[in-house]
Protein backbone atom coordinates (compact mmCIF):
# COMPACT_ATOMS: atom_id res chain seq x y z
CA UNK A 1 0.00 0.00 0.00
CA UNK A 2 1.63 3.29 -0.65
CA UNK A 3 1.67 6.35 1.34
CA UNK A 4 -1.18 8.89 1.01
CA UNK A 5 -0.29 12.44 1.53
CA UNK A 6 -2.02 15.54 0.60
CA UNK A 7 -5.33 16.78 2.11
CA UNK A 8 -7.22 13.60 2.19
CA UNK A 9 -4.69 12.71 5.05
CA UNK A 10 -6.86 13.96 7.56
CA UNK A 11 -9.56 11.90 6.97
CA UNK A 12 -7.63 8.56 7.41
CA UNK A 13 -6.17 9.91 10.69
CA UNK A 14 -8.54 9.49 14.03
CA UNK A 15 -9.36 12.69 15.14
CA UNK A 16 -8.17 13.88 18.52
CA UNK A 17 -10.77 14.52 21.04
CA UNK A 18 -11.58 18.54 21.36
CA UNK A 19 -10.60 19.91 24.66
CA UNK A 20 -13.60 20.94 26.75
CA UNK A 21 -13.12 24.44 28.66
CA UNK A 22 -14.42 24.67 32.33
CA UNK A 23 -16.81 27.44 31.78
CA UNK A 24 -19.13 25.66 28.82
CA UNK A 25 -19.31 22.33 30.07
CA UNK A 26 -20.08 24.39 33.88
CA UNK A 27 -23.18 25.72 32.00
CA UNK A 28 -24.40 22.83 30.38
CA UNK A 29 -24.29 20.63 33.35
CA UNK A 30 -26.32 23.58 34.77
CA UNK A 31 -28.39 23.55 32.04
CA UNK A 32 -28.99 20.28 31.76
CA UNK A 33 -29.93 20.47 36.18
CA UNK A 34 -32.46 22.85 34.99
CA UNK A 35 -34.26 20.67 32.39
CA UNK A 36 -33.74 17.86 34.71
CA UNK A 37 -35.48 19.70 37.79
CA UNK A 38 -38.35 20.59 35.46
CA UNK A 39 -38.97 16.89 34.39
CA UNK A 40 -38.61 15.86 37.69
CA UNK A 41 -41.50 18.59 39.05
CA UNK A 42 -43.50 17.66 35.81
CA UNK A 43 -42.85 13.68 37.00
CA UNK A 44 -43.78 14.91 40.61
CA UNK A 45 -47.11 17.28 39.70
CA UNK A 46 -47.92 14.21 37.20
CA UNK A 47 -47.98 11.66 40.21
CA UNK A 48 -49.41 14.02 42.59
CA UNK A 49 -52.70 14.77 40.20
CA UNK A 50 -52.80 10.70 39.66
CA UNK A 51 -52.58 10.05 43.72
CA UNK A 52 -55.43 12.91 43.99
CA UNK A 53 -58.18 11.52 41.52
CA UNK A 54 -57.27 8.02 42.90
CA UNK A 55 -58.44 8.99 46.18
CA UNK A 56 -61.24 10.87 44.83
CA UNK A 57 -62.54 8.24 42.50
CA UNK A 58 -62.49 5.54 45.31
CA UNK A 59 -64.06 8.10 47.87
CA UNK A 60 -67.16 8.43 45.09
CA UNK A 61 -66.71 4.96 44.86
CA UNK A 62 -67.43 4.46 48.88
CA UNK A 63 -69.80 6.87 48.94
CA UNK A 64 -67.96 9.35 50.93
CA UNK A 65 -68.21 11.93 48.51
CA UNK A 66 -71.01 12.81 46.04
CA UNK A 67 -69.25 15.73 43.74
CA UNK A 68 -69.08 13.30 40.32
CA UNK A 69 -68.14 16.26 38.67
CA UNK A 70 -65.17 17.11 40.94
CA UNK A 71 -64.38 13.45 40.71
CA UNK A 72 -64.45 12.94 36.84
CA UNK A 73 -62.39 16.67 36.28
CA UNK A 74 -59.63 15.36 39.05
CA UNK A 75 -59.79 12.44 37.13
CA UNK A 76 -59.21 13.57 33.53
CA UNK A 77 -56.99 16.05 34.63
CA UNK A 78 -54.76 13.03 35.78
CA UNK A 79 -54.71 11.69 32.74
CA UNK A 80 -54.25 14.85 30.96
CA UNK A 81 -51.16 15.38 32.75
CA UNK A 82 -49.88 11.50 32.92
CA UNK A 83 -50.04 11.64 28.84
CA UNK A 84 -48.40 15.12 28.99
CA UNK A 85 -45.49 13.64 30.73
CA UNK A 86 -45.03 10.69 28.37
CA UNK A 87 -45.54 12.34 25.52
CA UNK A 88 -42.22 14.71 26.88
CA UNK A 89 -40.99 11.79 27.82
CA UNK A 90 -40.83 10.51 23.76
CA UNK A 91 -39.78 13.30 22.28
CA UNK A 92 -36.63 13.36 24.96
CA UNK A 93 -36.11 9.71 23.70
CA UNK A 94 -36.57 10.51 19.81
CA UNK A 95 -34.04 13.52 20.18
CA UNK A 96 -31.51 11.37 21.90
CA UNK A 97 -32.12 8.96 19.05
CA UNK A 98 -31.61 11.28 16.28
CA UNK A 99 -28.83 13.10 17.62
CA UNK A 100 -27.21 9.16 18.10
CA UNK A 101 -28.12 8.26 14.50
CA UNK A 102 -26.37 11.92 13.38
CA UNK A 103 -23.15 11.53 11.18
CA UNK A 104 -20.38 13.59 12.05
Amino acid sequence: MSAISGPNLALLQPHAPLPLEGAPLRERRESAGVFGEMLERAVASANAQGHTGAAMGEAFAAGRLDDIHGTMLALSKADIELRYVGAVRNKIVDAFYELWRMQV
